[in-house]
């Protein structure tokens, strides 16, 4: 569904006509018009905005011919690249990936604490020998220590106290 443009009013065709003919001076009617039609005052505008002088033209084959002109023009690049071929190249990340391997092992094999903790060792209360002790054989003696009543765990704690401890 295209509309059709609307036709324009007789006032701005010939205004349009006299700014086409000479923008910068249309005459006294179109002055008048303009001032009273804005759309007409814009064509105006724009219409002087336009440039005057033609694209400037190329010679023929002038684009085809400028990336080898600009070639030319460059300095050459040295060939190192080319030389060094793809087994320089593996010679290279090899030996890279060797030192840092080794650097990384290194630095592993020197790694100190900052602070090292020299505490003498406390024996356990579960080292000591414990024949006549209620725990059953197999067992964890740390869970079985959990499950006693109060009167075994009082009896297990003296015969404890009265026993040397083990020296290492």
């Amino acid at each position: 569904m295209t509309a059709e443009p609307l036709p324009l009013p007789e006032a701005c065709v010939s205004a349009l006509s006299a700014i086409e003919a000479s923008p910068l001076d249309p005459g006294a009617a179109a002055e008048a018009h303009m001032k009273t039609c804005t759309a007409c005052a814009e064509a105006r505008i724009q219409f002087l905005a336009m440039e005057d002088s033609p694209e400037v033209l190329a010679p023929t084959g002038y684009f085809e011919r400028l990336p080898g002109r600009i070639l030319r023009k460059l300095p050459a690049r040295p060939a190192l690249h080319h030389r060094l071929g793809p087994l320089a190249w593996a010679a290279a990340a090899g030996l890279l990936m060797a030192v840092g391997a080794g650097a990384f092992l290194a630095g592993r094999a020197n790694r100190t604490p900052y602070v090292e903790a020299n505490l003498p060792r406390q024996p356990d209360i579960l080292e000591v020998s414990t024949t006549d002790t209620p725990f059953h054989s197999g067992e964890e003696e740390a869970a079985q220590v959990q499950a006693l009543s109060p009167e075994e765990m009082k009896a297990l704690l003296e015969r404890l106290d009265t026993t040397p401890a083990p020296t290492r």
